[in-house]
């Protein structure tokens, strides 16, 4: 696997909604991360989406463990890519990535 660059984000602001936004002086990358009821995160600006991203705020880490990307047979083995390739169409099928940004949208 190959070594992916690591960017570190800073909270720049606290909403009054309680969301936070992180910003990433290396790429630009934006996004908002608010915790209650359920953990959501809504990217404002792509940046680098091939970079691993974290950041810190008191005794909370925020990481990025994978980026955003579908899985690949660089990331995974053909054992895993098997297993997975099921709920992959299936995410394609039922348009779930379109669905999970109209739920993050509300």
């Amino acid at each position: 696997m190959m070594q992916q660059e690591h960017h570190e984000m800073e909270l720049e602001q606290v909403h009054n909604s309680g969301a936070e936004e992180w910003t990433c002086p290396t790429c630009g990358r934006r996004m908002l991360l608010q915790y209650s009821p359920g953990l959501t995160q809504l990217i404002l600006e792509q940046g680098d989406q091939t970079a691993l991203h974290s950041g810190a705020r008191g005794g909370m880490r925020i990481k990025q463990v994978v980026p955003e990307s579908n899985p690949s047979e660089e990331t995974l083995s053909e054992e895993e890519l098997r297993a997975l390739r099921p709920w992959l169409e299936w995410f394609d099928e039922v348009n779930f990535e379109d669905w999970w940004k109209k739920k993050n949208m509300d």
